[in-house]
């Protein structure tokens, strides 16, 4: 039995004893330092003695709140919270001579934040893998963030629901920030300087390698309307199966109230990228319903370029395509662009800071309602006249916002285009922009009548180079399915 899994049953063991012996103790989210989600009820969730009664008092709540302990040893009381909160409030949790004390806690906006290795990766790296700028970074959390708070759930790839999960609140200081999610942190970072008042949580519950499969349950999986069931359930990583992660890791979070979930996965499931939206839609349905909040917004990550021992190869391009289906299945949903910021021999990029703001800047612009914030373009249609193939897009415009290439002194030369004829072979092609409509003309001296397009449409697209006055880039497409 490997130590991973002997680990889980050590812990679930534990539980059972504690329920057993019926001492007072919280939900491990429920901890010093936590920031509770604003205009919400928190559900302030405990074990104890089985018919003992147990009082909860909130300094921010004038009334205590008596509850009784369920026969299974557990209880719930319902705490209301309003708006944000920085200065330090308490919680005090208390049954018969026991007595918890919460110090510290703010009230603010709490992100929960999932995903595989890129979503994982700790601001201070890796070994031979690193997150650009991290020293500055790191070096200057507690005064760049102060009211940032981090949440790490601990692996647990569980058989069963569990209700509770490992992990404490940390504060943002260079050696905390310096173990945390780089993508969530920057994510958060971001947030704190749009709203310098109100306090951020961010709860990262992520592990590295693993296929969207596990962290929705089996039922999920199994009533997902035209995938490949059968397939789904070969996808692992390790011991890491289908729902086992939505076991231990997203199901004991469904009581801790959070604004929404900020996503970053999918290159465990290049085998199968047509299936991937639809599962996606299982997953997020399956999470607002366990939060009880049918549009709690969504936001995930177009994952980066990496060539895959292929560089030319499509695997990657295929995915994305179908990742940017994904704002079509769902509402309340974006997707964060990353076509710039791949890197061609690592899979991990270390441009984590990027990745962070952009997903901020979709809930700024859907959640907080903070307007003239970047929108990534994306393909729109294509009509031909003659050689050249007109190619339009959404999210850019004439003013304010048009294209140009990655990089400060680099002259605008859009690359990474290619077209093709009726005999569907793909040519290099050349493109320009018509500063009258923004739209793109791809021409090929090798195509005298072009029928399709398409853009950075290869695992390492080497010279695609586009991207808006703002700094975002286009993501890969194609104009055909072939």
């Amino acid at each position: 039995m490997k130590l991973s899994r002997i680990f889980v049953l050590l812990s679930a063991l534990l539980v059972s004893l504690t329920l057993e012996a019926g001492e007072l103790r919280l939900h491990h989210l429920l901890s010093d330092h936590a920031v509770l989600q604003r205009n919400s009820v928190i559900p302030v969730v405990g074990w104890g003695k089985p018919g003992a009664t147990v009082q909860v008092s909130a300094s921010w709540h004038k009334k205590p709140i008596t509850v009784k302990v369920e026969k299974d040893g557990s209880w719930a009381a319902g705490i209301p919270t309003w708006e944000a909160q920085r200065v330090p409030q308490s919680l005090e949790v208390s049954s018969g001579k026991e007595r918890i004390i919460l110090s510290d806690l703010l009230i603010g906006e709490v992100w929960i934040c999932s995903g595989q290795s890129n979503m994982e990766m700790p601001l201070g790296g890796w070994d031979h893998q690193r997150v650009q700028n991290a020293y500055e970074t790191i070096r200057d959390a507690a005064s760049a963030t102060p009211l940032v708070r981090m949440f790490t759930v601990q692996r647990n790839n569980a058989d069963k629901p569990a209700e509770d999960c490992g992990g404490s609140w940390q504060c943002s200081t260079p050696a905390a920030v310096r173990h945390f999610s780089a993508t969530a942190y920057h994510f958060g970072k971001t947030l704190s300087q749009f709203m310098p008042d109100v306090p951020i949580g961010l709860v990262a519950t992520d592990w590295g390698g693993t296929p969207i499969e596990a962290w929705l349950s089996v039922e999920a999986l199994e009533n997902t309307p035209g995938i490949d069931v059968a397939f789904s359930k070969t996808l692992h990583w390790g011991e890491v199966t289908t729902g086992l992660l939505f076991n231990g890791m997203i199901y004991p979070l469904r009581n801790y109230p959070a604004r929404g979930f900020i996503w970053y996965q999918g290159e465990a499931n290049l085998d199968n990228p047509k299936d991937y939206p639809f599962i996606t839609v299982s997953m997020v349905n399956e999470w607002r319903a366990l939060w009880r909040n049918p549009d709690m917004p969504y936001y995930l990550v177009q994952i980066a370029p990496y060539s895959y021992d292929e560089p030319d190869g499509f695997k990657l391009p295929v995915l994305v395509e179908n990742q940017y289906r994904i704002p079509t299945l769902v509402e309340h949903c974006g997707i964060a662009s990353t076509t710039d910021i791949g890197h061609k021999d690592c899979i991990h990029p270390p441009f984590k800071k990027e990745v962070g703001e952009r997903l901020a800047w979709l809930a700024l612009a859907n959640d907080y309602g903070f307007g003239d914030i970047p929108v990534t373009p994306t393909y729109k249609s294509v009509s031909f006249d003659g050689a050249v193939a007109r190619v339009s897009f959404n999210g850019v415009s004439t003013v304010g916002n048009c294209w140009r290439v990655h990089g400060l002194h680099e002259k605008l030369v859009l690359g990474g285009f290619e077209v093709a004829g009726e005999d569907h072979v793909w040519h290099t092609a050349q493109a320009s922009v018509d500063w009258n409509s923004n739209d793109i003309l791809v021409h090929s001296d090798e195509v005298p009548a072009p029928v399709a397009v398409r853009y950075a449409w290869h695992n390492w697209p080497a010279g695609a180079n586009v991207v808006t006055d703002y700094g975002l880039p286009l993501p890969p497409f194609r104009s055909v399915d072939w």
